[in-house]
């Protein structure tokens, strides 16, 4: 089980039928183990049903914990009624998965979509669709789903409140403004009801839209015959897309303060996402869902370090640019950190796409071209590293009229701050 992740719940249960029933299970399984019972018999124990009597009883953060478990179960059982209908929905939860992992929009904490938002939507397919074979599935999702009109939610089941907790709050649009926010709802089947999704925003949202729509294209293509089924997993073309990225570099020394460290700004992250998204300052960001993980040198003292990067794009008249007030909010709250030590730092980097690393092609990310195929001119790109040491407003900067964001994907003439690279306030 090394280096493999698994997620594990908490929940105290208050339901003294169940735990009575479910600890009746558990002496049988381990007399299995125990050798004191055959392996035989260890088919007939199925897996333990989470149902709604659970809620009783149970706390908001318990509730959510048991829904994860009441949600994976509601969608195996939902998605058909023998084992090719079973196994077709897991096979193309697979491949979407991989898709999305490929392309770089694999992440709940970043803004994507993660594991139980992607399962939901082909549960939809298949739910729609329950005698269809999986190259056929594919198809259709990627046909539905890069059309869909957000925000109108996806729900694959009515939701009947259990009457012991009517109380619960549910994910209502109607009548709560902040659900009504929400870009990309995908509802949990399982009551209390809640969008999966709520994370995601709007630079996220436009990724995963043009990704879908080119899916659905390569999809025609095989059906044509004019190309095969692996080349939907054959790298992408992100890093050959825009003419400008910015590169951020988590690094420490100490792979256990990095591990603490990454952690912390990877789930802050999505705060440096919605800062750069600024159609008012005709700037507009393409976040790639990954982080390459690598260590420069078998040194001792050489760091460890993930990087992530953020495509821009700019309005077509942008001459200069102040990048600090857009990262201002994420750069308090990574250098407020009340544990984070010497050995922990953060490096910005403006990154033309000739002057990209090469690990980010490294990893199946597909061959880089020479040229940006929308760049207006790849000489006006001005490295620039980032002191995130305060966040402070940088020096002012002059932007003249702009035009819509995607108009261009160019860069500016020149980017201004005085961040560089994060210090330690001493204390």
């Amino acid at each position: 089980m090394e280096s493999v992740k698994i997620d594990l719940i908490f929940a105290q249960i208050n339901n003294a039928q169940w735990l009575s029933e479910h600890a009746i299970k558990s002496a049988y399984i381990q007399n299995v183990s125990d050798g004191k019972l055959s392996s035989d018999y260890l088919d007939e124990v199925q897996e333990v049903e989470v149902d709604f009597t659970l809620l009783i009883g149970l706390d908001q953060p318990s509730i959510r914990s048991i829904n994860g478990v009441r949600v994976a179960q509601f969608l195996l059982s939902s998605v058909g009624r023998n084992t090719t209908q079973l196994e077709n929905f897991r096979l193309t939860l697979r491949t979407i998965k991989e898709w999305a992992r490929v392309h770089g929009l694999y992440s709940n904490v970043l803004g994507f979509l993660g594991g139980v938002n992607w399962a939901i939507l082909v549960c939809w397919i298949c739910q729609k669709n329950p005698d269809a074979a999986p190259s056929a599935l594919l198809r259709m999702f990627f046909r539905r789903f890069s059309t869909w009109e957000w925000p109108t939610p996806v729900r694959i089941a009515k939701q009947t409140p259990f009457a012991d907790r009517g109380d619960l709050p549910v994910w209502d649009p109607v009548n709560n403004f902040r659900d009504a926010k929400h870009l990309m709802p995908i509802i949990t089947p399982c009551y209390p009801s809640m969008n999966s999704s709520y994370n995601v925003g709007e630079p996220q949202l436009r990724r995963i839209r043009e990704e879908l729509s080119r899916a659905s294209k390569l999809c025609y293509d095989v059906s044509r015959g004019k190309t095969t089924w692996e080349a939907l997993f054959e790298g992408n073309s992100f890093f050959t897309q825009h003419a400008t990225y910015l590169q951020v570099d988590i690094t420490s020394t100490n792979e256990d303060d990095f591990r603490a460290w990454f952690g912390l700004c990877e789930a802050r992250m999505r705060l440096l996402i919605v800062g750069l998204e600024s159609p008012s300052h005709g700037i507009r960001a393409y976040p790639f869902a990954k982080f390459f993980h690598r260590r420069p040198s078998a040194d001792d003292q050489s760091p460890f370090v993930a990087s992530f990067f953020i495509a821009l794009r700019f309005a077509g008249s942008v001459q200069r640019l102040d990048l600090g007030p857009l990262v201002t909010d994420f750069l308090q709250v990574v250098n407020s950190w009340e544990t984070r030590k010497n050995t922990m730092d953060l490096i910005m980097n403006i990154v033309s796409q000739k002057n990209l690393p090469s690990f980010v092609l490294e990893e199946d990310e597909g061959v880089i071209s020479s040229t940006p195929s929308n760049a207006r001119d790849q000489q006006l790109v001005t490295d620039v590293s980032y002191n995130v040491e305060s966040a402070t407003t940088p020096v002012s900067s002059s932007i003249g009229r702009k035009s819509h964001c995607d108009s261009a994907t160019s860069s500016p003439l020149e980017f201004t701050s005085p961040l560089k690279r994060t210090k330690m306030n001493s204390k």
